[in-house]
């Protein structure tokens, strides 16, 4: 029996496969397994492309959800600086208002205190009748009698001139009324243009008259710094001391 079954097992070893099919069915088999094979790659690769679409998908929707957060926030900032804008414009508008007004204001006298300053020395026996005035910028377009005179009481370049036409009941009433202007801080230099005497006569005056013309130079502190102190400067000047 176990002869026979080693027998069986070298006759098995000796035998070949003979294929009974043609050829070309095993040429078709096997293009069939080829087919196969390309259509799984075929389906990997598509899954592939799936799952990196999908992975891509996302991507850009939170690409665009941060684009949209970008934009808000660029669109808050552009209205902060929209705003901050109108600030700087207005900026610009108080800049251009504060050199217009130290172009007008550059010449600008303080004239009721100034005026007042001359009240308070003016002799009771004298009267004003006229004045004339001129300061900053259009000081000079009108020449004072006294800029021809011969002989200069002040070289100072004056900031200002005013010229008074007034009476007094005596002659002295008028060196006086000289005198007392020259006391005065705002004025750097007085002149006497003239001073006519007339007698008494009942149908204009009971008693003598002197008339007389008087040009006083303004220094610079008759000037009134309202734009210095318009402008922000919290500091009053006190460097001008007003002499009664």
């Amino acid at each position: 029996m176990h002869a026979l079954r080693s027998r069986a097992l070298q006759n098995q070893g000796l035998m070949r496969r003979i294929e009974l099919l043609p050829p070309r069915y095993a040429q078709k088999r096997r293009a069939r397994r080829n087919i196969g094979f390309v259509a799984l790659g075929g389906v990997a690769v598509l899954a592939a492309l799936v799952v990196w679409w999908v992975l891509l998908g996302g991507q850009v929707a939170d690409a665009e959800r941060e684009l949209a957060v970008v934009e808000s926030r660029n669109a808050s900032l552009q209205a902060d600086i929209d705003e901050l804008q109108r600030f700087a414009e207005l900026s610009d508008e108080v800049a251009k208002k504060r050199t217009a007004l130290q172009t007008v204001m550059a010449g600008d006298v303080d004239w009721p205190s100034l005026l007042t300053e001359v009240a308070m020395v003016v002799p009771g026996e004298v009267w004003l009748t006229g004045m004339t005035a001129s300061a900053g910028t259009a000081e000079g377009a009108t020449p004072a009698g006294t800029e021809t005179a011969p002989v200069r009481i002040s070289e100072e370049t004056p900031f200002g001139r005013i010229q008074f036409q007034g009476s007094s009941l005596s002659l002295p009433g008028v060196a006086k009324w000289l005198i007392r202007q020259q006391s005065v801080d705002d004025f750097s230099a007085v002149w006497l243009n003239s001073a006519t005497e007339t007698p008494a006569d009942e149908a204009t005056s009971a008693v003598p008259l002197t008339t007389f013309d008087s040009t006083l130079e303004l220094s610079a502190t008759a000037a009134s710094r309202r734009f210095e102190q318009g402008a922000g400067s919290s500091e009053l000047d006190l460097s001008k001391e007003k002499t009664p």
